[in-house]
């Protein structure tokens, strides 16, 4: 399938606590699909990345797709006030069997970069039990869970091939050729973390626009 892509998403990223927040994947959200078939639907989304797959409510029936009937979806997430699009792209996940797959589109051009979040959890000590944990040695020490969205990036020419980054600096140069040289001047003089997908974004943007 050859990738087409007309568009520039800005996207806010924000870390959520497992008390704090919601993740935007547990939620619904008013949007649409576009069908394999030629179809459009309007409803609101609730999508599930693991899975591959969607719900949507049209009135008071849920129908759930999947991404092989999927060409794109795209909503408008309220808490950051973003439109966010994605779309259906065969890629080999494992085993090198290509099937489809749904990508974000976070900036689109020459060079497109797309992503893929999840869910990250992290355990740390309370400040309580790292205070008494010598004084209560024979207790186990309480630990705090917390949980934030990541993001895995990849990167698609204009040939649409879609290659997977690792999130560090050489790699990510690594994706522009010869422009490399320039960039990395670029990411020098705006201080840019590659493994941000944010940055990472500002990178790709400013490659489509300014590097010939």
């Amino acid at each position: 399938m050859k990738l087409y892509i007309y568009f520039l998403v800005l996207f806010s990223f924000v870390a959520f606590g497992v008390n704090a927040q919601t993740f935007p994947s547990e939620l619904w959200h008013d949007g649409q699909i576009k069908l394999t078939d030629g179809s459009i639907k309007n409803g609101n989304i609730k999508y599930d990345l693991d899975r591959q797959a969607i719900q949507l409510q049209i009135g008071d029936r849920t129908e759930a797709y999947d991404a092989s009937q999927i060409i794109s979806f795209s909503f408008l997430q309220e808490s950051t006030k973003t439109r966010r699009t994605f779309y259906s792209l065969p890629y080999a996940i494992q085993n090198n069997y290509k099937r489809p797959v749904f990508f974000e589109v976070i900036v689109a051009g020459k060079m497109t970069l797309l992503a893929r979040e999840y869910v990250v959890i992290r355990n740390s000590p309370t400040t309580s039990s790292l205070n008494n944990r010598y004084r209560y040695s024979d207790y186990p020490n309480f630990r705090e869970s917390r949980s934030y969205l990541a993001h895995k990036m990849f990167f698609a020419k204009e040939d649409g091939v879609i290659r997977e980054s690792s999130g560090k600096t050489n790699d990510v140069l690594n994706q522009f050729g010869n422009a490399r040289a320039e960039l990395k001047k670029y990411v020098k003089k705006e201080r840019l973390k590659l493994d941000r997908l944010q940055d990472v974004a500002k990178l790709v943007h400013h490659f489509n626009q300014e590097v010939n």
